[in-house]
Order: structure tokens, then sequence, then C-alpha cells
């Protein structure tokens, strides 16, 4: 019989995360999923013979530097590039771009408008300070605030007395941050339109809000996650993984490997073995069961105890709970090999800020107009598209002279108003976007040498996310912290002894990518008496 300390279902970015550092802290411990490839949407793929590319996601990577550090993932392979943070087109050859250099932003800034350039100090200190008051509660695993107990009484107290001792002001810009519409929150800053909405481009980019929305404006935080105090003061940078974000999987393997774990693919778990209200381990589809003391899961909320578990023997009307839990399909891509470098007349000649993407955007109203179509179930007609020509910065993934386009296309629901989508439905959507391509790249077209559109229903069918959610669940605040994935069932713990969630659906969900791995490892590492794990300097 094949046994393990834990086992982790899924080899998804944060089911590899949990198992390296559990695997670091002594924990015999199994990795196992179900598809040939490790990193889930994080997988790579060969479009054609010699073109390779991220087939589900765009291609950045947004591991925190804290946890390279902590796994050591560059002794493992990893090598992070940062680029300058892309460009948005909105045609009539208006553009604008970002750039990590302080002198070099500020001048970009200064050419649509000097008073933006100096309000960008003011933006980018705001933000920095807002990411450092959410530091602490990314670094610690959520409490439930309903369990009555010393720990979640303690962790009270201390978040109270953090938010006490806070400057009245900085509450009040952490308040607005939290509360705003995106567009309004940017008029506060920027006059610039174009400024402003190449901001609100970035940050909404496969979210379920648009910029109109109450609470939109937090997503702005997100692009400063890995930005310091002290930096440069230019814009965010993008982060690109030689090899692609395949390479992180890879990494995080070989750290769980060298550490005394084991990576099993094309084995997928079909069902958990309960023994008396406890999980006690693994069916797996090949016939075979495999035993530990603690499972985790990496599925998302819905497809872990929906799909696992028979549903009798779940609590009762835990099912319903789960069934209310929120995930919606956002976000469709379309994968490109090129014959040649595509050239956007708009952008200076060698535009460095080329090599961190390119978005297609025309007004704020626009990306109004597309959330709205998103939510009502509408075919889009002009989604806000985001582009990455990863082979600019690495030449392995395409032939010499040639490249790879990663397209995501964003408002895009999983399913139609009047039906599912249909091969025409694809390929209309397919169309629409190279022809919006084309309207800032003449040539475009004929530089096509191979095409996949895949939607939300294949995202689902391919990686086993729900509805082809890339966030495991919708980050709207009624489900973020001690919500997520719903009240009562915080911290990683399941009504299931022996059983955890470790996937986005967990704390901190999109937040931090990894974030709940390590959150998730931290608890089963201290359940099966090992000890503590220290991760960023701090006990998790």
């Amino acid at each position: 019989m094949e046994r393990h300390d834990a086992i982790v279902i899924g080899g998804g970015l944060n089911g590899l995360t949990a198992a390296a550092y559990l695997a670091r802290a002594g924990v015999d411990v199994l990795l196992v999923e179900r598809n040939e490839r490790l990193g889930s949407a994080a997988a790579g793929y060969d479009i054609r013979p010699g073109f390779r590319m991220p087939r589900f996601t765009l291609g950045t990577v947004s591991l925190p530097a804290h946890t390279v550090s902590d796994l050591e993932l560059t002794k493992f392979g990893l090598r992070l590039m940062r680029v300058d943070g892309g460009i948005s087109l909105t045609g009539e050859g208006r553009y604008h771009a970002s750039y990590r250099d302080g002198l070099m932003h500020r001048r970009e800034l200064a050419r649509l408008s000097v008073k933006d350039a100096d309000a960008w100090t003011r933006f980018r200190r705001d933000m920095l300070r807002a990411n450092l008051a959410l530091r602490d509660v990314l670094a610690h695993p959520m409490r439930d605030p309903s369990r009555r107990t010393l720990a979640a009484f303690r962790g009270l107290l201390s978040g109270a007395d953090k938010v006490a001792a806070k400057p009245s002001e900085d509450m009040h810009d952490l308040l607005r941050i939290w509360s705003m519409p995106m567009a309004d929150f940017l008029d506060s800053y920027f006059t610039s339109d174009l400024i402003k909405l190449h901001l609100a481009a970035k940050a909404l980019a496969g979210t379920t809000l648009g910029p109109y929305s109450p609470s939109s404006a937090r997503f702005l935080m997100n692009a400063f996650m890995g930005e310091a105090e002290g930096a440069a003061g230019g814009a965010p940078a993008t982060v690109l993984a030689m090899g692609g974000p395949e390479a992180v999987a890879n990494a995080l393997a070989a750290s769980i490997e060298a550490h005394g774990g084991r990576v099993r693919t094309e084995a997928e778990v079909t069902d958990v073995i309960l023994r008396d209200g406890k999980a006690r381990g693994v069916a797996l589809a090949d016939g075979a069961e495999v035993y530990a003391n603690a499972i985790l899961s990496d599925l998302d909320l819905k497809r872990t105890f929906l799909a696992l578990f028979p549903w009798n023997e779940l609590p009762k009307g835990f099912v319903e709970r789960v069934s209310r839990f929120r995930m919606r399909g956002v976000t469709a891509k379309i994968n490109l090999a090129l014959d040649a470098m595509p050239e956007f007349p708009a952008l200076p000649d060698g535009c460095p800020a080329l090599q961190g993407g390119l978005r297609l955007v025309t007004s704020m109203m626009s990306l109004e107009r597309a959330y709205d179509d998103w939510r009502d179930h509408l075919p889009p007609r002009l989604p806000l598209v985001e582009m990455l020509i990863p082979s600019m910065t690495d030449r392995s993934l395409a032939p010499q002279g040639k490249h790879v386009m990663s397209v995501a296309v964003h408002y895009v629901p999983e399913f139609l108003h009047d039906g599912p989508w249909s091969n025409e439905r694809r390929d209309r959507l397919s169309d629409l976007v190279i022809s919006e391509i084309a309207a800032h790249s003449p040539d475009f077209k004929d530089k096509i040498l191979s095409t996949e559109t895949l939607v939300p229903p294949d995202i689902e069918s391919e990686v086993g996310l729900t509805a082809g959610d890339f966030e495991q669940g919708e980050m709207t605040l009624d489900q973020m912290f001690f919500n997520r994935p719903m009240p009562g069932l915080a911290g990683y713990d399941t009504p299931i002894a022996n059983f955890y969630l470790c996937s986005g659906s967990a704390h901190p969900g999109a937040l931090e990518t990894g974030g709940a791995g390590a959150g998730a490892a931290a608890r089963v590492a201290v359940a099966l008496g090992h000890a503590p794990i220290h991760r960023k300097g701090s006990v998790l």
C-alpha cells in the first residue's frame, strides 16, 4: 500500500508551491496531476513545430520574489527578466508606454500632460502605501473570525491594533482605493484620458468588474505588488520567465523532488477516500489508491467538492453553499505563430516598452460597454485585447526571425445569452480580434502562420477550471479575505478532517500567485507535527 505524509491534488502553481514548501519542511509529499504537463493554465505547448508558447495564459509571471527566494528556484533553472511595462494603443497614432526608469517614464507622461507627470509621484506613492498595508494580510494564513479560538481572537486583536495605529490620512486613502470606481479614482490624479485608460486597461484585464464599478479602483494596486520604495520611480515592470511560464512550474517541481517529494503526472484523482468522516487517501483513474495523513486540493472549490466527494458524505447544506460560490469565465485566448515581427507604425522605432506587451483600447466608456456585454452574456463587440510577443525577449520560443504572439481577450462570457459557443462563433471572435490588431499593424494578417482560439468552455474542459475562471472564484469583496471562499471556510481547513484547500479559491486568491499554496502548506506542516514554515522573514 502506497503511503505518504501528504498528497497534493493538482499541479497548478498553488499546488506546486504547497508541495515545494512542504517538501522543504521535511514532509513526505506526493503531488499528482491529471495532465501530461505541470502548471495547469501556465503549461506551454507548440502551436506548430518550433513555436512554443503558453497555451492558456498571456505569459507574464507574477510569482512573488520572496517565494522565488524562499524556494531557491534560481537553483533549479528559473530565470526571470524584468522588462518595461507595456504600451496602450488607442488608434489615430496615439499611444502611451510604461517605462521602469523614472526619468524615461516622466518624459513619457509629460509628452501627454506635464501636470500628470507631476501627479505620477503621488499616485505611485499611494499605490505602494496601499500594498504595504496589504502585505501583512498576504504574509499570514487567514483566520476565520467566526471560530472562537484563542488564535483567531489574537489575530483579530492584532489586526485591530494595526488599524488603530495607522494615521487617519492613510485610513482615508485605503478606504478610497478599496471602495471607489476606478474611473473616478483615476480622475482624482490625472487629466489625460490616455494615461487613465492605459492604467485602467492593465488593471481591469481578467477581472469581473468594469471601470465604473464600485471598488474596482483596488485592482490598480496589483501592478505595484512587486515594487518597493526607493526604486527608480517609474512604472511597474512586466516580469517574464525564460522558457515561458511553464519554466516556473518546472522549477517548482525540481525543488519538490530535490527535497524528497515526488511529482506524478498523468495521474487523475477520481475520488477522495473517506473513512470515519476523515480523508484518508485518494483513488486514481488507473485504479490505484494512495494514502496520506493530509490531503490538499489545488482544484477550485466547486471541482474539489462537487467532483471528488459523494455529496451525501458532506455536511448538510454544504453542497448548496459551494454551488453559490461565484465562478465566471471572463477571458478567451488566441495563440498565433507569426512569420515575422509585426510592425506598429504608431510606435517609435525600437520602443523598448513593446517587450512588456500591448493593449488595444478606445475609451473608458468602451471598457464599460465591454463589461456590460460580458455581464449580459453577449458576444464581445469591442473587448479588451492584451498582447504579448514573448519571443522578443526569449528567442528559444520561435525559429530565427519568426515569433509567437499570445493574445488574451477580456470580457468574454463563458456562455452566451442565446446558446453555447460554437466553432462559427469562435471564428467570429478570432476574426474580430485579428482585425483589431491589423488596424494598428497593417501587414499583420499576412504574417500569421497558425491560429488557435480558446474560449472559457475550452479552458474549463482542458485545464479543469470551472467556467474557465482563471481566478478560481470572483475576486469581489464578498469573496475575499476571511470570506474566501465563503464565511466559515477561511484558513484552508474544510469540513472534512485531514482535507485542505490550497487552490486560488482559498485566500488570498488572485492577490498573490502561490499564496494559497504557501498558506495551506504552513497549516498542514503544523497539523503533521513539523516545525513551522518560515516565509519572507516571518513564521506562517
